[in-house]
């Protein structure tokens, strides 16, 4: 199982439902030789992505998880994605 920093016991409760489905399929998958980071922050600007994940050899990659489900994706375009608001259903 690759390592979870923090672990899943520490974050889970600051995640949303997709993160935290998202971490559990990490954790499952991925190898041992895997690290994960979640939320921490990077760069000048200090942005906190969701998930950097680190493999010796393929190298890091950066998420960012959306929980958006079918129904919530109005309008997809090249430049543009709509979704709707999940609390009130506009437009967003």
């Amino acid at each position: 199982m690759p390592s979870l920093i923090p672990s899943l016991n520490s974050c889970v409760a600051r995640m949303t439902l997709g993160e935290k489905r998202f971490a559990v399929r990490l954790e499952q998958k991925l190898d041992d030789d895997y690290l994960i980071w979640y939320d921490v922050p990077i760069g000048k600007k200090q942005v906190h992505p969701d998930f950097i994940v680190l493999h010796p050899l393929r190298g890091l990659l950066v998420l960012e998880v959306k929980d958006w489900k079918l129904e919530t994706i109005l309008n997809v375009t090249k430049a543009n994605l709509t979704i709707a608001d999940r609390h009130t259903s506009e437009h967003k």
